[in-house]
């Protein structure tokens, strides 16, 4: 299996893709379809590069694509590995990961995340301040307790110089809420009838 930094989920592969640079080319084919540039591990020459920033992903002619802010130099190295490629047709409403975007200003360093992590561990998260990878860890950059994300020390000002990917989410379950569900909306069958009668009559 090719190695992988994220929760583990149930089905799903984790595909990696290799691409030699060329000196001109930013744009490049890629073999599977993804909703959103964050479903994507990339290295450049041994460096992760930022989702969003250094690459972006885009549907041409229907044939998934992947463009650089700059065109790789000629026989660059870059790998991809598709982070939990599912098996199923996948669509934008249900994609996953989620990104989060954060204005750092030099004195706050904890962090509300719009998601409730499914795991709040390591190998959950990729963090960037001003386009550098942080640690995870109480002795390196940052911890996440919940939905709560803090960093160890205040990150620098700027905007939406944070970004967080969660790699997985939590499921969330809805359900009816109680004494939602009214008479009206209850179809009974007429060979019930008789006994729904009885027990409205007590």
């Amino acid at each position: 299996m090719t190695s992988y930094i994220g929760v583990e989920p149930t089905a799903g592969s984790f595909d990696k893709q290799l691409i030699t640079g060329d000196g001109s080319n930013a744009t490049f084919d890629l073999d599977f379809p993804v909703a959103q540039a964050g479903q994507l591990l990339v290295s450049l020459d041994g460096i992760i590069q930022e989702p969003n920033f250094a690459f972006n992903i885009s549907m041409s002619s229907g044939d998934p694509k992947i463009t650089f802010a700059a065109a790789p130099s000629n026989g660059a190295r870059i790998f991809i590995v598709y982070l939990g490629r599912t098996l199923l047709s996948m669509t934008q409403a249900l994609a996953s990961p989620h990104i989060d975007e954060f204005n750092g200003n030099g004195s706050t360093t904890a962090f509300t995340l719009t998601q409730t992590p499914a795991a709040g561990t390591a190998n959950n998260f990729i963090v960037f301040v001003n386009n550098v990878y942080q640690r995870y860890g109480s002795s390196y950059a940052y911890t996440v307790s919940g939905a709560t994300l803090t960093f160890t020390s205040a990150p620098p000002s700027g905007t939406n110089n944070i970004q967080v990917i969660q790699l997985s989410q939590a499921n969330t379950l809805n359900t009816v809420a109680d004494g939602a569900v009214t008479q009206a909306k209850l179809s009974f069958d007429p060979a019930d009838d008789a006994t729904a009668l009885a027990i409205a009559l007590g």
